[in-house]
């Protein structure tokens, strides 16, 4: 597999949303056709900003497939298909191969830590029984690797990328620098290092901030394309960097940027418990940064 499987620029890692009778297929049709819009160069579903965890096996397919229906070919989709167990895991890819993704999103087992073996071994499992691209997930949450860790995995036929979603900027460097000559794509799942990261070779950026400002995180990634500085970038970054810090800083990431959805019209409905919506005051200053950013009259 080649870096250029995946699509460069922002992929927009979306929020699920859901209703009382679950996934709820038009507010994933609005989420989309905002992306479209906007410019974005792909979206994934079923992420950790798409509740995954909330959703149950059957109703991450289901969210696949309403996905598949709402893109009907005109960006790629991205599945994370990462669970518990390899038989899930397993079983998810498969499903969504079905489907017809551009690739997978995988990461490692969350919650009680697995060893390095058994990490392997997971990761080969879920790699021989697909034929489509996979990106590796290095996340804190299911146990951040060190580049070694990374290139061992590399070696897996259909492993192409990763999402690197963490705030170490030198082992971002170390990844990019070794992915300049290894033919494997690189994206920032860290919102406010998505400049820093574009501008130092990285293929793009996943984020959950695209649900909210897709536009503005184009334009920075755009303008990032030629790897230097220049007035444009300056402005567009100063404007984008302080929502993502905002964000970032939430006790709930899912929730404020489901709420951020919702305030830009999208009928995405509330997070699912026992993950609770923003109390007033985060809600009034998000409010407050996307009518700075000229997204809310």
């Amino acid at each position: 597999m080649s870096r250029n499987h995946w699509p460069a620029g922002l992929i927009t890692a979306l929020v699920t949303p859901m209703n009382d009778d679950g996934i709820h297929a038009e507010g994933v049709r609005q989420l989309i056709e905002l992306q479209v819009r906007a410019g974005a160069s792909g979206v994934l579903v079923a992420g950790g900003t798409g509740e995954h965890g909330a959703l149950s096996l059957d109703e991450r397919t289901q969210l696949t497939r309403a996905a598949a229906g709402a893109v009907a070919g005109r960006i790629p989709f991205i599945v994370q298909t990462g669970a518990l167990t390899t038989r899930d895991a397993v079983r998810l890819s498969q499903d969504a191969q079905e489907i017809g993704p551009a690739g997978l999103l995988v990461p490692a087992p969350y919650g009680e830590a697995v060893n390095w073996r058994e990490k392997v071994a997971y990761y080969e499992a879920v790699n021989d029984a697909v034929s489509i691209p996979i990106m590796l997930y290095n996340t804190h949450t299911a146990g951040l690797m060190e580049l070694p860790e990374i290139t061992t995995l590399a070696e897996l036929s259909n492993v192409s990328a990763i999402k690197h979603s963490a705030s170490d900027g030198t082992l971002l460097g170390d990844i990019l620098a070794w992915s300049r000559s290894n033919d494997f794509a690189v994206y920032t799942g860290w919102d406010d290092l998505t400049a820093p990261a574009a501008l130092g070779g990285a293929h793009g950026a996943l984020l959950g901030a695209g649900n909210v400002v897709p536009e503005l995180t184009v334009e920075v990634l755009r303008l990032c394309a030629d790897g230097r500085l220049s007035p444009e970038l300056d402005d567009a970054w100063g404007r984008l960097r302080p929502f993502l810090r905002f964000i970032g800083s939430s006790e709930n990431y899912v929730s404020v940027v489901k709420l951020g959805a919702q305030l830009r019209g999208i009928d995405v409905g509330d997070v699912r418990p026992p993950y609770l919506m923003p109390q007033e005051e985060e809600r009034a200053a998000l409010a407050e940064q996307l009518r700075t950013l000229g997204l809310l009259g």
